[in-house]
């Protein structure tokens, strides 16, 4: 039997033992070891740890026996797989970020290919920032490149569970390494430890902070993304007079509903898809879905208003918000709720406007007393010469003071 076959038959009898023991500290250091000896057979074919090449050994060792015509069957398999990798065309690095981002595929096979350890802050770059909120892949293939040269995958990660990260050492470190994206790393980790705890969600109510208010509509909505606690997300353009902006939208799953039921058959059809989706217990998490690829057409969200926020975090002494382009959903408003709100708006506005100039118009009145002039013409100068109106610019004009 070759070295190849012994390796497999190895890695085959520890992951069938690390089955059938109990969950000790042995078994905790078994799991250490699978890895190693996955990344050690494929690196023979020379082949990285991606998830589809490290699911042939896992497809492997769940037979339950072993024998030598499943030894040559893998083998072949490595093999066959290994010839497609090696001689497809050279793609260089950028340009596999953006068909990644295009396919959708998993941060797990992309970054092992790529050359970057399945690291949290990793996957948060390509996953989060590249995939959701459309960041260019030229800023994230540069972010990950600094953090391998620097070696602080395992430094970053260690910042995001300090409590005052800023004021740590590590902080600093990082920070001369020209680091983009820690701040919003840490803020992602917060955000998703807090939405793992039950019934706790971050607001800007229980963080402390006031949130910005915006209201948005025309959305073309690109893809539609359920994170791994199914939190779901739009991602696409926000057109704003002739120029578009991309934009990440988090809400709840009624309000998606809510959102989608807007938006005509089109909405409809995904809404009914979404739910088929969800329904499949074994989707890939998290789950993208591309409008496009799936409908022929983009989701264009044009019948409603957005009212969204940008989450804030505290830098020192005060709250600021995140740079990037993610938004919360606080409330959905129709079109006729919309232009009431606005109407009722611009009439408060005006109202104000009114009293402004009543209540200055008493300051007018007193300087023509102060030149001699009579009251009863000072007040006919002025504007004044109603007695209601007087005595309510009297008082206007005694709250400014």
């Amino acid at each position: 039997m070759d070295k190849l076959k012994l390796k497999l038959q190895e890695y085959y009898q520890h992951c069938q033992q690390q089955e059938t023991r109990t969950k000790t500290g042995r078994k905790a250091a078994g799991r250490v070891a699978a890895p190693e000896m996955e990344n050690d057979i494929l690196l023979q074919f020379g082949l990285p740890t991606s998830k589809r090449f490290v699911q042939i050994l896992h497809d492997f060792v769940s037979h339950s026996q072993v024998n030598d015509h499943l030894l040559d069957y893998v083998s072949k398999k490595l093999k066959e797989a290994a010839r497609k990798y090696l001689l497809a065309p050279v793609v260089s690095d950028i340009d596999q970020l953006g068909q990644a981002r295009e396919q959708k595929r998993s941060p797990y096979d992309l970054l092992p290919e790529l050359g970057y350890p399945v690291n949290e802050y990793a996957i948060f770059l390509v996953g989060e920032l590249l995939y959701r909120r459309n960041m260019p892949a030229a800023d994230i293939l540069d972010e990950m490149k600094k953090v391998q040269h620097a070696d602080s995958w395992n430094d970053v990660l260690l910042l995001s569970k300090i409590i005052h990260y800023t004021t740590h050492e590590l902080y600093a470190i990082v920070k001369q390494q020209d680091l983009r994206f820690v701040d919003e790393f840490v803020q992602y980790t917060r955000r998703q430890d807090t939405s793992k705890a039950p019934n706790k969600k971050a607001t800007p109510a229980t963080e402390g902070y006031t949130p910005n208010f915006r209201s948005v509509t025309k959305i073309e909505v690109e893809d539609i993304v359920f994170d791994e606690q199914d939190t779901p997300s739009l991602v696409g353009k926000l057109k704003t007079g002739s120029r578009f902006s991309n934009i990440t939208v988090i809400l709840e799953f009624t309000a998606l509903t809510q959102v989608l039921m807007s938006a005509g058959e089109l909405g409809a059809e995904v809404n009914s898809f979404i739910k088929k989706k969800l329904a499949d217990t074994g989707r890939e998490r998290p789950t993208v879905i591309d409008i496009r690829a799936e409908f022929g057409q983009q989701l264009i969200l044009d019948n409603c208003y957005l009212e969204i926020y940008k989450p804030q975090h505290r830098h020192g002494q005060k709250w600021v918000e995140d740079k990037d382009n993610l938004f919360f959903v606080e409330k959905i408003l129709s079109k006729k709720e919309f232009e009431k709100r606005s109407k009722e708006v611009e009439v408060k506005q005006k109202i104000q406007e009114c009293l402004e100039l009543i209540g200055s118009s008493y300051g007018s009145y007193q300087r023509l007393r102060r030149l001699g002039i009579t009251d009863e013409e000072a007040k006919l100068r002025a504007g004044l010469q109603d007695e209601l109106l007087f005595k309510l610019s009297t008082y206007l004009h005694k709250l400014k003071d």
